[in-house]
């Protein structure tokens, strides 16, 4: 996550004005009110994960306010997910009052005033996700404005913990598997939202949560040659036969999803002009393999050619 700002590293004198600015760099135009200038603490950190940006935020009490005069700028037309780590804050928009802690996030619309009063020192994740992206994943039974997503437990849970997960993780992902991870969450976070609005979910709808997930953790953790299924397993509280059970309902096994996510990476590697300084092997083994020529075969089963061959074209 890039550090946007830090209170710290200014003269208390310029804090309030430069922390605004900030918040107004990081998200959209609105007016920050802090109860004591002279002591005010705040740090910022944002990072992209394709279709969706998550930020790191730490602060001490204050206000958001967004007026008529800030949508005026047509700065950006997006919902926010405010998922709560530590305090209280609460929004109003759309005539609605909407609490939000660590049982429950509060979704938001840019496009509408509001006001958010975060009641002591925080430190939340705010998922920022542009309307079109989140209205074309929900059911159709339409898009809330503002209101609650339980995260103490099912989907919204699920979608916190991987909020969390890419936040903390966001140093040691590249470009691609964030923008794979970050589609992820934002299915996951529209079957949340969908369960808040409709409070009559599919069946099937936490089983998939919970797949995509489970995921999401692998393509984390694609690189590691002792990945096992017990571990994969263990990490999620499940069985190994619950985790077959989960896979199956996409017509495959978790083993075979496993390694053929590693296959296309070493593919998309192989074949990126800026993977031509490592070597096949290099590429291979980073990538959880560690038989070149179980690695060769597996390629050339996948793909029709040989890594070489990739690498040629």
């Amino acid at each position: 996550m890039q550090l946007i700002f830090d209170a710290q590293q200014h003269a208390l004198p310029l804090r309030r004005d430069m922390w605004q600015d900030a918040l107004c760099s990081a998200y959209i135009a609105l007016d920050a009110e802090m109860p004591n200038a002279n002591d005010y603490r705040g740090v910022l950190r944002k990072g992209n994960f394709g279709p969706v940006s998550i930020t790191d935020i730490s602060l001490s009490g204050h206000v958001i306010r967004r007026r008529k005069q800030h949508l005026a700028r047509l700065d950006k037309d997006c919902f926010y997910l405010q998922i709560l780590q530590r305090g209280h804050a609460r929004l109003n928009q759309d005539r609605r009052e909407v609490p939000s802690n660590q049982a429950v996030a509060a979704l938001f619309y840019s496009g509408e005033p509001y006001d958010l009063e975060c009641l002591n020192d925080i430190h939340a994740l705010y998922l920022e996700i542009p309307r079109t992206h989140l209205k074309g994943k929900l059911s159709g039974q339409g898009t809330p404005i503002a209101g609650n997503v339980d995260i103490g437990s099912g989907i919204g849970k699920l979608a916190a913990q991987l909020c969390a997960s890419l936040a903390a993780e966001s140093g040691v992902i590249d470009a691609p598997d964030k923008a794979r991870l970050g589609e992820d969450l934002l299915n996951i976070v529209a079957l949340a939202v969908d369960r808040a609005v409709n409070q009559s979910p599919d069946p099937d709808t936490h089983q998939l949560a919970r797949l995509r997930l489970i995921q999401a953790w692998i393509e984390m953790h694609l690189s590691a040659t002792g990945l096992s299924l017990e571990t994969i397993a263990k990490q999620h509280g499940i069985s190994v036969r619950l985790l077959h059970y989960l896979f199956r309902q996409e017509g495959t096994s978790p083993a075979d999803w496993m390694w053929d996510r590693r296959l296309q990476r070493c593919h998309d590697e192989i074949t990126a002009k800026q993977g031509a300084q490592r070597t096949i092997t290099e590429i291979a083994y980073s990538n959880g393999f560690s038989s070149s020529s179980h690695f060769s075969n597996a390629f050339k089963a996948k793909f029709g050619m040989s890594p070489s061959a990739a690498r040629r074209t």
